[in-house]
């Protein structure tokens, strides 16, 4: 039984993947050419993709994401346009949201990262210029 349950999360798994059509900019990739997260670094830090940023916030299937994602894949990845249209890439180390300044919580304007609202007392920005609003954050 755990052997068909394992087998059956592994097929789920690699179908969501699947999902997704790569590219890498406007280029179609064949179905044969997969990029893993450490290739697609050092192909993402180069001139030849300024074009490649990614865009948040982003629309995916009617939902909003203001980070990279891992919805329908097993790696991270984002939108290359505010509305998905097809054309995505791998996140790499630059490609996540940065805090957006100034940002409201509480109906509070703050212009920096803020431990208000923490528990773990940790300084957290809003990567939206509304947290009331979206409830998008990360750690500073």
């Amino acid at each position: 039984m755990a052997l068909c349950l394992g087998i059956f999360v592994i097929w789920v798994g690699v179908s969501m993947f699947l999902q997704l059509d790569p590219v890498i900019g406007d280029e179609q990739l064949s179905e044969d050419y997969f990029i893993l997260p450490k290739e697609m670094e050092d192909i993402a830090s180069g001139a030849e993709t300024k074009d490649m940023k990614c865009v948040f916030p982003f629309t995916y299937k009617g939902i909003k994401f203001f980070s990279c994602t891992s919805r329908d894949s097993i790696f991270l990845w984002c939108s290359l346009s505010a509305d998905y249209t097809g054309r995505w890439k791998y996140c790499t180390k630059t490609d996540y949201a940065k805090c957006v300044f100034p940002f409201i919580y509480g109906n509070k304007s703050y212009q920096t990262c803020t431990k208000t609202g923490s528990v773990t007392k940790r300084s957290w920005c809003s990567l939206s210029p509304n947290f009331d609003e979206d409830r998008a954050w990360k750690y500073c």
